[in-house]
């Protein structure tokens, strides 16, 4: 679908299958994300010009997401390589997107058209076009969304009443545990007030550029510094960890880690992911998070291994309290069968608390009458039903079967505990590895995402 494919601005108004459309948008919204919240819906005003400015780079699922949370309707200035291929030249066209190439000969008639949203009075979304003056120098907004306000609202002689409205969007990524959308709609500015003093456009464009920069930046959704700084720190020793990993595969390898830290460039992409895009960084300290968890858990796991005693480092020891475990699990069934009674009375009368006010000799006189009490009543009960002979073999398991069922609880607690506990470290330490190289690809594929965006820019 061509750029002449696009309906004229003035003719954007609330049609049938662009209601329907954003309907369903919304929909699927609402499934993938589960619920988006404005955290201050009544910041953008149901009628009259408004010019929304995103403060990151473009994305085709931001701006549908965009488009449709407003109840009113919203255009959106999106670069032609985000509406590729047939479906989402549909979606462009049916929800009044105006296509542009920064480049390209039709440039001029976007931004014309762009014009046109706005002083009809309608509401006009862009992206942060972020661009580098110098090799070197950190990335400023493009003046171009704050000249096209200056313009619309020039060309209306003042009467316009334009507004810019900074947006927040957190975004969550498909790292995260957490599934809502926040939008976040910024005080507006008011491009008359810089109209009134006079003079040129263009300079009054780069004030209001640097007003709204400004603003975009203090993301309201960004982290706090005290936990930029401690994910950079985790950032680092988990980047030392890997780069000690693959040094140590080398043959022959001399270098050290001494000295080694992030680059200047790593900080900076950071700080500006913070700003401009929070739910990502936050996935990746989702990520960093769960890793060092694991971690964390594995080692903590290890020295409990460690400590254990011989028994567990040896095959014949583990092979002994599995087979024990196994076969002696229908003893201890039968064991706690038999003394269900009594346990359930030790359990109410708190008999099992130590640190209950009765003496241990008392508590221990007091468990040995309930035991003795059961087990006469369980004898009674069996020779009424069984007989005699059956009842004296009864009576010879019974605290055969108690003793083995304390045998069997101490297993679990001293012996087949630490033998899962040991497993689950194997299998702990097992993905550590592809934990880190999963982090470090999503962190390496974000931080090129930057420098290409930097690079663009130049």
């Amino acid at each position: 679908m061509s750029g002449d494919d696009f309906p004229p601005a003035r003719v954007l108004t609330h049609s049938f299958r662009y209601r329907l459309l954003r309907g369903l948008i919304r929909i699927w919204v609402d499934l993938f994300f589960r619920k988006t919240r404005f955290l201050n819906p009544d910041a953008l005003a149901d009628q009259g010009a408004a010019l929304l400015i995103v403060g990151h780079p473009a994305s085709f699922l931001d701006a549908l997401i965009l488009i449709t949370a407003f109840n009113r309707q919203v255009h959106c200035l999106l670069d032609r390589r985000f509406l590729q291929g047939p479906m989402r030249g549909l979606f462009g066209w049916v929800l009044g997107m105006i296509p542009f190439e920064p480049e390209g000969e039709g440039f001029p008639r976007a931004i014309e058209r762009a014009r046109e949203v706005l002083r009809i009075g309608h509401a006009l979304l862009v992206f942060a076009d972020e661009q580098v003056a110098k090799p070197g120098e950190p990335s400023h907004f493009s003046p171009t969304p704050a000249l096209i306000a200056m313009q619309a609202e020039s060309q209306s002689s003042g009467q316009l009443g334009l507004r810019i409205y900074p947006v927040h969007l957190f975004l969550p990524v498909a790292q995260l545990y957490s599934s809502e959308l926040l939008i976040r709609v910024d005080a507006p500015l008011f491009p008359g007030g810089f109209i009134a003093k006079g003079g040129n456009l263009t300079e009054h464009a780069r004030a209001l550029t640097v007003a709204a920069e400004e603003v975009c930046r203090q993301n309201v959704f960004r982290l706090q510094p005290e936990d930029i700084r401690l994910f950079l720190s985790d950032l680092e020793e988990v980047l030392r960890a890997e780069l000690a990993e693959d040094w140590d595969a080398r043959p022959n390898w001399k270098q050290k880690l001494d000295g080694f830290g992030l680059s200047r460039f790593v900080v900076e992409w950071v700080e500006q992911l913070n700003g401009l895009h929070p739910g990502q960084l936050v996935a990746l300290r989702d990520l960093l998070d769960s890793y060092r968890e694991t971690q964390r858990r594995c080692s903590l796991s290890q020295i409990e291994v460690d400590l254990a005693g011989d028994w567990l480092k040896t095959a014949w020891g583990r092979f002994a309290c599995w087979t024990e475990s196994l076969l002696g699990l229908p003893l201890a069934v039968y064991g706690l069968v038999n003394h269900l009674v009594p346990i359930l009375i030790f359990y109410y009368a708190r008999l099992f608390d130590n640190k209950a006010v009765q003496r241990q000799t008392v508590r221990w006189a007091i468990r040995a009458l309930v035991v003795a009490g059961c087990y006469a009543l369980q004898i009674l009960l069996c020779s009424e039903w069984l007989g005699r002979t059956v009842t004296g073999y009864y009576a010879l398991t019974l605290p055969l079967s108690g003793i083995y069922l304390w045998r069997y609880a101490w297993l679990m607690q001293h012996r087949l505990r630490l033998l899962f506990l040991e497993l689950r470290v194997r299998r702990d330490a097992a993905k550590l590895a592809p934990a880190r190289n999963d982090l470090v690809q999503a962190i390496n594929a974000a931080r090129d995402i930057y420098a290409e965006m930097l690079e663009q820019a130049q």
